[in-house]
């Protein structure tokens, strides 16, 4: 073999290997089967089935961290999921119920909603240290860490409310009144507007984050659960767990524009690429959904009661 042809050889190997690592990852929290389906978003298929704690149901994946971080409420911990080996590397006291969870978008921090305690749990994400702890609202549930990581987003649940914690001084500085029983958590891409669903009242509470206002009301379908935005932004997808259907939203006219079907019990949903990751909590499984059209594309089987409550595909 010529060395100019084995110059090639590694040359293309090297162009292969960088794509095949490139490809996305869903991590999904399957709530009975006490496990995470890693999936390949590449090939439509699992490729690993992590054992975590006991009825896991939200996740963040740290691609700056290399990890993924999984919590347990009912083994009251955080599973550390290590993204090179898909192995967990650790299992962190996480006080009496976490649910709700993000990470700093520089990798060092995670803010976890402790749903007994009233507080939002803050630890280092490389020593996996508890390092804080912030008194909030009755049982928080989603968590959202705005896109600068220096305030971070809490669903109060039983107070109708979101409070907002300054990331350095570490307290609570603001709380916004939204619908009844707000759950789920997410920001628009630029950080520009917070989305809080309100699983009472069948709606989203948009955030102007700037003035901290509501600045509109937007009704969906039956106990919306969770939301993701497309990359540039302008177009939200809402799950409805009782109406099994998906919410489409135009984020510029806060208008829904659309109702697809989203299978039975949607809980967890992300956007890959110009698919739509919806988990699917009574079907045991993942629907991708075309993100133009909301045309089922394909339907991958996960652990038991899947719920993928966050933010659990990696960044390619």
């Amino acid at each position: 073999m010529s060395r100019h042809f084995r110059l090639l050889a590694v040359a293309l190997w090297l162009v292969y290997s960088a794509g095949a690592s490139a490809a996305p990852f869903a991590y999904i929290t399957n709530q009975a089967s006490n496990d995470v389906s890693v999936i390949d978003l590449a090939r439509d298929r699992v490729i690993a089935t992590i054992p975590v704690g006991k009825s896991p149901a939200g996740v963040v994946v740290s691609d700056r961290a290399g990890k993924v971080f999984v919590s347990n409420p009912e083994s009251k911990s955080i599973s550390v999921i290590d993204l090179a080996s898909n192995r967990v590397i650790d299992s962190i006291d996480a006080g009496r119920g976490p649910v709700g969870i993000d990470a700093a978008p520089d990798g060092r921090r995670l803010y976890v909603a402790d749903w007994y305690a009233n507080a939002l749990l803050v630890f280092d994400a490389a020593t996996h240290r508890r390092i804080g702890e912030v008194p909030v609202g009755k049982a928080p549930a989603g968590v959202a860490v705005a896109p600068d990581g220096t305030l971070i987003y809490v669903a109060n649940r039983d107070d109708d409310s979101i409070g907002i914690v300054d990331a350095a001084a570490l307290r609570q500085v603001a709380s916004v009144e939204v619908g009844s029983h707000p759950f789920a958590l997410g920001l628009t891409p630029d950080g520009a507007k917070l989305f809080a669903l309100n699983v009472l009242s069948n709606d989203v509470s948009v955030i102007d984050t700037g003035t901290r206002q509501v600045i509109s009301t937007i009704a969906v379908g039956k106990s919306p659960y969770g939301v993701a935005f497309s990359a540039d932004g302008a177009r939200a997808w809402v799950t409805n767990q009782h109406a099994e259907t998906v919410s489409v939203i135009d984020t510029a006219t806060l208008r829904v524009v659309d109702t697809v079907a989203g299978g039975a019990y949607p809980e967890g949903i992300a956007v890959a690429g110009g698919r739509v990751v919806v988990v699917s909590w009574m079907d045991d499984c993942v629907h991708l959904l075309d993100a133009k059209n909301g045309k089922r594309l394909a339907t991958i089987d996960t652990g038991r009661n899947p719920r993928g409550f966050g933010r659990f595909v990696t960044t390619p």
